[in-house]
């Protein structure tokens, strides 16, 4: 080997790019998120990095959920009735038992019930997340807001609710975080990825992007995403 050879710079480690869009609501991303973790730690020792970040969808109409502060005391919608008027009581069952099925193969835990409510204050939080800390960042928001909403029943519009889940993370303190909230930072920005999904065609999630020339809809496989993350010819 010459001297020039055994000068080369080694390979630069190859980096995949994966936009997750997402709704705090859906069950189907809940086990999506889990699914694409598990996959990227079983790349560990792949020379691959990988850049994660999870862009906002809302599945709710105004009308179906208003965004408004509920009253205290005022019932909020729960997810059980609110499918069943959606679907239908037997088209509603049908569709949870597939959610129960996947959800007990990813190992994750699942309530029965749980608060429907719009999701735009935690898409808000998740996007200054990434701002502020990366995908690091704004991955530990998601995992604790969607352990929060599918296994303890959370309301995802709660401020007090999400003001402590960004002082958790370190994000913010909780006064700065429920000023943030109460405010319209980041509104624009979840309103134009939204948009922007939209006009790509998107209209259900989970929908992965994966270096902009893979599309994947619903809920993939780990093994899914291992077989991606192995190829080089994107």
């Amino acid at each position: 080997m010459s001297d020039s050879d055994s000068t080369l710079s080694p390979e630069p480690q190859r980096t995949i790019k994966i936009i997750f869009i997402s709704d705090y609501l859906c069950a189907f991303c809940y086990i999506g998120n889990k699914s694409l973790k598990d996959a990227i730690a079983g790349c560990r020792d792949l020379d691959v990095r990988f850049d994660v970040e999870f862009r906002p969808f809302t599945l709710l109409c105004q009308s179906s959920v208003p965004e408004v502060p509920k009253a205290k005391g005022e019932k909020v919608p729960n997810r059980w009735d609110y499918l069943i008027r959606k679907f239908g009581k037997e088209q509603a069952e049908s569709k949870w038992k597939v959610v129960e099925e996947l959800a007990q193969k990813a190992g994750l835990p699942l309530a029965e019930d749980g608060i429907v409510a719009r999701s735009t204050l935690a898409h808000r939080l998740a996007v200054k997340a990434y701002k502020v800390g990366g995908q690091a960042m704004q991955g530990h928001l998601n995992d604790l807001l969607f352990d929060a909403i599918f296994a303890d029943c959370q309301d995802v519009s709660d401020v007090e609710f999400l003001a402590d889940a960004a002082e958790k993370i370190g994000l913010m303190n909780k006064a700065e975080a429920t000023t943030f909230l109460q405010d319209t930072d980041c509104k624009n920005c979840v309103n134009q990825m939204i948009e922007a999904a939209r006009a790509s065609g998107v209209n259900g999630v989970p929908s992965i992007i994966i270096d902009g020339k893979w599309a994947l809809n619903g809920v993939q496989s780990t093994e899914c995403y291992l077989q991606v993350s192995k190829t080089r010819s994107f």
